[in-house]
């Protein structure tokens, strides 16, 4: 069995996305492992390895065929920050919004890739997908830094979609395994920035 999650990458050029670049250097443990910037659309799942090349190649003709005709990068908007309890600890985050393309394809990516787990297997679908921003086992310390998380991310901004992803986890690390799909980014919208 392989364990895998498909994300979406976005570019890193703009505002929003250095700001969330320095403060995932500052509060992210595993900042190093996974310095890209990358939001999951779907909770890890496994799949058989004799499944795993029918898995990528249905992604990608889906992902072709949904943007066919469609050159121009997905963007994510974001709203605020949150806080997400997991065992004992305690995952700050941005809060998404997606476009409604964006948000049809997220629901067929994770039709496809549940249709690959073992009918065996018991999947634990995500309530909700987010942008982490940090880790805390302390509530203290949390609440002093979303504090400045508030301050920090006090508007709201769009992230332009780069790629789309297949990571697979080796060995306990996360490796992007194939790109599904590219878009073309606009330099334009890099420094764009939308206030309340």
């Amino acid at each position: 069995m392989s364990k895998f999650f498909v994300a979406l990458n976005f570019t890193s050029e703009s505002l929003l996305s250095r700001k969330v670049t320095g403060f995932r250097k500052r509060f992210y443990p595993k900042y190093n492992q996974y310095n890209f910037l990358h939001m999951s659309m779907l909770a890890p799942f496994e799949v058989a390895d004799r499944e795993v090349d029918n898995l990528v190649e249905t992604l990608k003709e889906e992902m072709d065929t949904f943007y066919y005709g469609k050159k121009s990068s997905p963007k994510v908007a974001f709203t605020g920050v949150g806080v997400h309890e997991y065992k004992r600890r305690h995952l700050l985050y941005l809060n998404p919004v997606y476009e409604t393309d964006l948000e049809y394809c997220c629901e067929m990516v994770s039709d496809i890739c549940k249709s690959f787990i073992p009918r065996a297997m018991k999947y634990n679908p995500n309530k909700k997908q987010f942008l982490p921003l940090g880790i805390f086992n302390d509530t203290r310390e949390l609440h002093l830094v979303l504090e400045q998380a508030k301050i920090e991310f006090n508007t709201n901004g769009d992230l332009h979609v780069e790629s789309i992803g297949l990571f697979e986890n080796k060995h306990g690390i996360w490796i992007e395994r194939d790109v599904l799909v590219t878009f073309e980014t606009n330099e334009n919208n890099f420094l764009q920035i939308n206030t309340l």
